[in-house]
């Protein structure tokens, strides 16, 4: 299984340079993030399995361009979402503030930590069903 560094490492190799042109990195990553979207338009699940990794790839090498870690750039957005209360309504999460209060409510009691967007560390996850 490959790991960022090896994507890093492999950056390196092809001469793929930290100062190359960063926009030209990010143009990569949105043309490989169309791939996405044509491969689910598409059915085509090969495709859509490439597209993920290619993309996985671009963000890699623009993190690392940057001077980032992109392990750690992960790291950093997980320590802030793994936590977050919210809801799932048709595919799309809805982070606990932007929530209306009737929906507050029913995360509260459902997510527990009433009043807060996050959930306490030692609280189970449990998804909410808001098909009622």
């Amino acid at each position: 299984m490959a790991t960022f560094a090896d994507v890093s490492n492999w950056g390196t190799k092809r001469g793929l340079k930290d100062d190359d042109d960063i926009q030209m990195k990010y143009q990569r990553f949105l043309q490989e993030a169309i791939e996405i979207h044509e491969a689910l338009v598409l059915g085509d699940k090969e495709e859509f399995q490439d597209a993920i990794g290619d993309t996985i790839v671009t963000l890699i090498m623009i993190a690392k361009a940057k001077g980032y870690d992109a392990a750690d750039c992960l790291d950093k957005a997980f320590d802030v979402i793994q936590y977050r209360k919210g809801i799932t309504e048709n595919g799309q999460f809805i982070r606990y503030g932007k929530l209306s209060d009737e929906n507050k409510n029913i995360c509260d009691k459902k997510q527990g930590s009433p009043g807060s967007e996050y959930f306490a560390p030692d609280k189970e996850l449990n998804p909410i069903d808001f098909t009622r």
